[in-house]
Parts: C-alpha cells; sequence; structure tokens
C-alpha cells in the first residue's frame, strides 16, 4: 500500500461545528497537477448547506503547486487535511483507493468523492444526504452540467432503470458525484484493505464502488438534477466523451482491448465480493469459454438480457461483442 504523509498528527477530525441533527460528511479528494482549480473547488466544498464537511484531499506527488495550494487552504480551515503520497500511485483509481483504506468513515453519516476540478453546487450534499437519510439507498449519483472554456455547456444524466447486470459493463455516472452511506463505506474499505490487488487494477475507482454495491445487494439512487459543475479542459482523465473524438477513442479503447480488461478486472472484483451470486456466475463461465462464434453469442445475449442502462450503449456492447472486442 502507498504510504501517506499527512500534516495533520492524529486521525482525521469529526466535521467541525457540528449540530446534532445536521448530517457530517466526510469528503475523499485525490488530487494530481490540479493547482489551477484545486482552490474553488476546496471552497465549494466548504460552502455546502446543511451539512457539516471534513475534507481529505491527497495529492499524487503532483508536479506544480497542488499541494502547497491544499496546505495553504489548510492551515486556515480544520475541516481539512492535507495528504501527500510518499510515491506517486499511477491513477486517479489507485490515489483514490489509498485514500479509502487509510481513511475510517466512523464519525461521519456519509461518504463523498471529490475530484480536484470541478465545482460543487451549494446544495450537493444536501441532496444527497437527504436522498440516502432514512431510507433503502446505499449509494447516490447525480446528473452533472458539464461545461467547456467556450462556454458550451450540457447536462449529463444517467439513465436510472437499472438493468440486471449493468454494474458488469458500466459504472453509475461521474463519480465525483458519489455519495455513499458510512455503512457502505466500511465494508468497502474493509474490501479494499483485503483485496488491494484487485481494486488496484480498475481504471475507474467508481465503477468498482458501484460494482461492489451492485454485487452485495445494496440499492442506488440515481439523481436527475445536476449538482456539480463537471469542468472540461485537455487534462481531465476522462471527460465528458459528448462529441466525436470521444465517441472515436472510447471504440478505440475497446477495439485495442483496454475495455476487456477493465471489464475483467471488475469481473474478479464482483467474484471476490459475491462468488455465488448467479449474474456473476453466469459472466464467468461465458468469459472463460474459448474464443469463437459460439463464446460471442452467448455474450451477446448476456447483454440483450442486461448490458447497459441506456440502448444506445448497450448496442455499441452487442456490435463489440460480435465483432469480438470483448
Amino acid at each position: 500500500m502507498t504510504q501517506i504523509e499527512s500534516t495533520w498528527p492524529g486521525n482525521v477530525p469529526s466535521a467541525t461545528s457540528a449540530t446534532a441533527n445536521r448530517p457530517k460528511v466526510l469528503v475523499l479528494l485525490a488530487t494530481y497537477n490540479g493547482a489551477h482549480w484545486i482552490r474553488s473547488q476546496i471552497e465549494s466544498i466548504l460552502r455546502q448547506e446543511e451539512v457539516d464537511v471534513a475534507i481529505v484531499a491527497r495529492d499524487d506527488r503532483s508536479s506544480d503547486s497542488t499541494s502547497v495550494e491544499i496546505c495553504a487552504l489548510a492551515t486556515r480551515d480544520p475541516r481539512i487535511v492535507s495528504s501527500c503520497a510518499t510515491e506517486p500511485s499511477g491513477s486517479a483509481a489507485r490515489n483514490f483507493f489509498s485514500l479509502i483504506r487509510s481513511e475510517s468513515g466512523k464519525n461521519f453519516d456519509f461518504v463523498a468523492f471529490a475530484d480536484q476540478d470541478d465545482v460543487w453546487n451549494e446544495d450537493k450534499l444536501r441532496r444527497a444526504c437527504c436522498a440516502l437519510q432514512g431510507t433503502a439507498y446505499s449509494g447516490y449519483s447525480s446528473a452533472v452540467l458539464a461545461e467547456w472554456p467556450n462556454g458550451k455547456a450540457i447536462v449529463l444524466r444517467q439513465r436510472d432503470k437499472q438493468t440486471v447486470s449493468d454494474f458488469l459493463f458500466e459504472g453509475a455516472g461521474q463519480g465525483c458525484t458519489f455519495v455513499i452511506s458510512r455503512a457502505f463505506y466500511e465494508r468497502l474499505r474493509s474490501f479494499a484493505i483485503e483485496n488491494s490487488n484487485l481494486v488496484d487494477s480498475v481504471h475507474y475507482h467508481d465503477w468498482a464502488v458501484y460494482a461492489l454495491a451492485r454485487s452485495w445487494g445494496l440499492r442506488w439512487k440515481f439523481d436527475p438534477i445536476p449538482t456539480i459543475h463537471y469542468r472540461q479542459h485537455g487534462g481531465n482523465d476522462t471527460g465528458a466523451r459528448t462529441d466525436i473524438k470521444g465517441i472515436t477513442t472510447r471504440l478505440r479503447r475497446i477495439k485495442n482491448g483496454w475495455y476487456k480488461s477493465q471489464l475483467r478486472s471488475i469481473a474478479a472484483i464482483c467474484r471476490a465480493a459475491a462468488p455465488s451470486a448467479p449474474t456473476i456466475s453466469s459472466w464467468q463461465s461465458m468469459t472463460t469459454m474459448p474464443p469463437g462464434w459460439r463464446r460471442r453469442l452467448c455474450v451477446i445475449r448476456f447483454c440483450i438480457a442486461g448490458g447497459r442502462r441506456r440502448i444506445l450503449d448497450n448496442l455499441i456492447l452487442i456490435v463489440s461483442a460480435l465483432a469480438g472486442w470483448i
């Protein structure tokens, strides 16, 4: 496990100015070369309405002044904890899972994930907590308002109608909108500690989080209302992918085997979490079949029965299976 050097001598403090009936939220913020955006992002998190927040920001050995900016903010606000990896983890997902492994959620009601380059609406956490508190939901994600430097803006929503096996093929939207219950977080944290080799093999930590929730039979809430300004720029790890270039990049990744490798990683995580689950067992038996048309047709039938949530995404999945790319 990558070690963390923290500016705090002890454990993460509880959210300050706590009020008995206000939800306490731990925000895990993973950073790398985000000096240009980090101040406005952290300030937007601290402005959250009707909740008490504490932020742990883990910098992945940035070559710019990201860690300096975070430390400067932390010296002025006790709700911020600044951490720095002793060596780079190599990806945003590994950075997040290092945070998850190191930070307990026992003093909080909910845990949220944050990217370094967004701006949160002031009611983001309040909406999430209201959707989760006192309900059967364990996880939450929302729509986002994707914004470009030229003024272009598009609302990106996730289809909320889940399929039998969508979690094997996709996540629950942008991970920077995720908020999860303390009980789910502690279970996720234990799994990440015990299976670090599995979770560190995925490119998207949020996909793995959603897959674990579904593998354990937990319920997920999709909010159609945008809660963050999802800033698009040349340094996005993933981005909105709404234009032709984004779609082409996605297809190229599938053809080149990247998506297939990620499917294997997610399936391995799901098998470790729920080895006897029928959907996971069925997918495992299918993907271990010898390459050929019989395997392709079985995968296509599996996808038709319960692949991705949006019809267009599922059609791409089916075409990719037909071509033998997954």
